[in-house]
């Protein structure tokens, strides 16, 4: 109850009181700067500093922001990286308790996972196998294979998930079960293709020799 409770009504709240505090903080200090800078002495538009102050500032962000998206992808570090304040809709349905009747019958293997079993972590149904993908070498570990995957309440659309993290099969009911607390996906990076699916440049981490 606490948690829903939190998710429905706290956290809108917080968010609509913080960035409004910082829009105001924002609104209030350039016009008290403006003002701080203007001199009623001065008549002529030409001549008032907090004109050219603001021409100014504002020239800068937008020469500063025109810089930054001119630069070539990847070139920029950190910059480039997704940054998001959540990764599911505030008002996203909560996912049900893991019924215990999921692990009825006897346990599978990972080849006996078909389309359409659904993937359960420890806080409920987390997403639906689409397919099981072939082992491959990514970053330098071998991976034994991939279960590509459609995102449940409020999980992404698209998943890309190791077998290694695969805790039980129970073919029985189509379920498999993993071994995570929650929607973990994008801290461990499921949420983005395998590296052999990316269409920009690969570097090499090994070291060279002279």
């Amino acid at each position: 109850m606490a948690a829903r409770v939190k998710k429905r009504l706290f956290n809108p709240a917080a968010t609509f009181i913080g960035v409004s505090i910082v829009v105001a903080a924002l609104i209030v200090g350039i016009g008290e700067l403006l003002l701080g800078l203007h001199d009623p002495e001065f008549t002529s538009e030409l001549a008032r500093i907090e004109l050219w102050v603001a021409l100014a500032a504002s020239v800068a962000i937008l020469a500063v922001c025109a810089f930054f998206a001119t630069r070539p992808s990847g070139s920029l570090g950190m910059l480039d990286a997704d940054v998001a304040i959540g990764s599911s809709p505030i008002f996203a349905p909560e996912p049900p308790p893991v019924d215990e009747a999921m692990r009825r019958g006897p346990a599978g293997t990972i080849s006996d996972m078909q389309e359409g079993f659904t993937l359960f972590a420890r806080s409920g149904p987390l997403a639906r196998v689409i397919g099981l993908l072939p082992g491959e070498e990514e970053y330098g570990r071998r991976r034994r294979g991939i279960i590509y995957a459609s995102g449940l309440y409020g999980a992404s659309d698209e998943l890309w998930i190791p077998v290694e993290a695969v805790l039980a099969v129970y073919p029985e009911t189509r379920s498999v079960f993993l071994a995570i607390k929650g929607d973990e996906t994008e801290h461990f990076g499921w949420n983005k293709p395998p590296q052999s699916f990316q269409r920009t440049e690969q570097k090499s981490y090994l070291l060279s020799t002279h």
